[in-house]
């Protein structure tokens, strides 16, 4: 089975295993980054991880849930079983699995499951983007005013959230917390959003979707607009159109 199968065989087999969680009670505990993590992770993890060691036995692995395996391998899988989970846990359905190859330190091959919107995102490097097998493209917004941007609300540093949000309040008509990065990432790949700031994040949370919006014509940079890279942890994404108007709130 080759990589590509390989990923969308593991994320089916998790968006099972979340289906099966779904509105039901299940046991809880909170890490120390007052996340919340349940069964339903743990289970969607493993059985992505099964998948990628009975194909590729000697790559290495890097999960939210389980950290890194280092089998000194050219290839490392990026896993987040659940991006979303809170939103997971309170029966809202915007969440997903984020399954991403890297060669080398590039990622090559990214998916994105949505098991209660039964979609799919896909993209290899150079190969375009894709939403359940039909080609995806970032929007054509010209401008941030009647843009729809996206924005993360997560625990780690509120107040230069906040900070933020008080800059770009009178200037775009929309913004947005989802609540899930890969659903974001999705939603830009798809051209129905335009911009999604990002000041807090780890690897897995974006590998694969940043990999999706670029082969979908979209533009990531960090807040510098230099090219990104997973040592940093905030990034501007966009249509391309209007990153140099997002970038102009982070300049010094």
């Amino acid at each position: 089975m080759n990589i590509k199968s390989t990923a969308i065989l593991a994320a089916n087999r998790a968006s099972k295993v979340l289906l099966g969680y779904y509105g039901k009670k299940e046991a809880i505990k909170q890490k120390s980054n007052k996340t919340l993590v349940g069964t339903a992770d743990i289970r969607a993890n493993k059985i992505i991880i099964q998948t990628i060691k009975k194909n590729f036995p000697n790559h290495s692995i890097l999960s939210e849930e389980t950290g890194f395996e280092d089998n000194n391998s050219d290839y490392k899988w990026v896993i987040d079983p659940l991006d979303g989970t809170h939103n997971f846990l309170h029966n809202i359905p915007i969440f997903g699995t984020s399954i991403a190859l890297e060669h080398k330190n590039e990622v090559v091959l990214g998916v994105l499951s949505f098991p209660i919107l039964d979609i799919t995102a896909l993209a290899e490097k150079g190969k375009g983007a894709f939403l359940n097998g039909k080609g995806i493209k970032v929007s054509n917004k010209q401008n941030l005013e009647h843009s729809f941007v996206l924005f993360e609300y997560s625990y780690a540093n509120r107040q230069e959230k906040i900070g933020f949000l008080e800059k770009l309040i009178h200037k775009t008509i929309d913004v947005r917390n989802f609540g899930s990065a890969v659903y974001n990432l999705m939603r830009i790949a798809t051209g129905k959003c335009d911009g999604f700031v990002i000041l807090s994040t780890n690897e897995w949370d974006v590998a694969a979707g940043f990999l999706i919006v670029e082969e979908a014509g979209g533009e990531i940079t960090d807040l510098n607009g230099k090219m990104w890279a997973f040592g940093k942890n905030k990034f501007v994404v966009s249509n391309g159109k209007i990153h140099k108007e997002l970038l102009k709130y982070f300049a010094k």
